[in-house]
């Protein structure tokens, strides 16, 4: 009953604020920004680039869309980018019903590449985001040409990170997770990047941004993932043998045990590429290598 009624918590305030964040700050804050309406939710996404090879890349929450400025502007115009904010995460709001299960983010992001333009297309989707990247491929191999994952584990990895993350299972409680993830969010912002990011990198500017995003409605409901997602893979996680890129930041914090080469075992043409110094975003800590290494593993993918 409880695990029912938990993810209200989190899908009635973003429900009943939908109408105005879409015509909200959140709407505008940087050119070529839209919404794509998925039915049980609305996700919110922004355009960059040409009209070249399709890349899809989901944000890594709480970190907003307005995070991948530089990104974006390194990758130019030689690819048709896309960048979008996890269903229920952000700006894509969930409606009440929405589940925060593996399936229902499958799904989801399903429906959303189907309406984007450039199929089959390259999927950049990090942490444990990476497992609805692997589900798609080996679901709909008609929207997936390549996989790049970074920082994706293993399930295992996955699940002992989680045990990092909420050790005491705290937010893994139904209703008393969402609870006190509404009442502390803000503090807990903080201490994510400063548990995330490489050394020497500047905090503020995250936090800055990720606090503002909250405040023009985004949404952060990590206890319902925690509680739904990571606790079951519903057998959607098998190897997938596509072309694919596993970046690992060797200096990120939240993962000083996990070993990323396990992850190969979801994705046996898989290459690692560790970059040196970076924390839990190699793809925005370090953009210009990201970017190199990006074109380099799709030079040599074949069509």
């Amino acid at each position: 009953m409880l695990s029912r009624l938990a993810p209200l918590i989190d899908t009635l305030p973003s429900h009943l604020r939908l109408r105005k964040v879409l015509t909200g700050p959140a709407s505008r804050s940087r050119a070529r920004l839209r919404y794509l309406d998925l039915g049980d939710c609305v996700v919110r996404l922004r355009g960059g680039g040409g009209e070249g090879l399709s890349l899809v890349l989901a944000a890594d929450p709480p970190v907003p869309l307005e995070r991948y400025d530089d990104l974006i502007a390194t990758l130019g115009n030689g690819y048709r980018t896309t960048v979008f904010e996890m269903p229920g995460f952000g700006a894509s709001l969930a409606r009440i019903g929405f589940r925060f299960s593996m399936a229902s983010a499958v799904a989801s992001v399903a429906r959303l590449l189907e309406q984007l333009p450039g199929a089959p297309h390259v999927l950049v989707m990090p942490c444990v985001t990476g497992f609805v990247a692997l589900a798609l491929a080996a679901q709909r191999p008609d929207l997936v040409r390549a996989l790049v994952l970074p920082q994706m584990p293993d399930w295992a990895g996955a699940q002992a990170w989680l045990e990092g993350r909420d050790p005491r299972r705290v937010l893994r409680r139904p209703l008393l997770g969402q609870l006190l993830l509404h009442a502390l969010r803000r503090h807990r912002v903080g201490a994510w990047y400063a548990t995330a990011l490489g050394p020497g990198a500047e905090r503020a500017p995250w936090v800055e941004a990720t606090l503002r995003h909250f405040d023009e409605g985004g949404a952060f409901p990590l206890a319902s993932a925690f509680q739904d997602f990571l606790a079951d893979s519903q057998g959607l996680l098998q190897p997938v043998a596509l072309p694919t890129l596993l970046p690992w930041g060797d200096a990120d914090p939240s993962h000083r045990r996990t070993d990323f080469a396990r992850a190969a075992l979801l994705a046996p043409q898989a290459r690692l590429a560790r970059f040196d110094g970076c924390g839990h975003f190699p793809e925005l800590e370090d953009s210009h290598r990201f970017a190199a290494a990006l074109r380099g593993f799709l030079h040599e993918t074949p069509p």
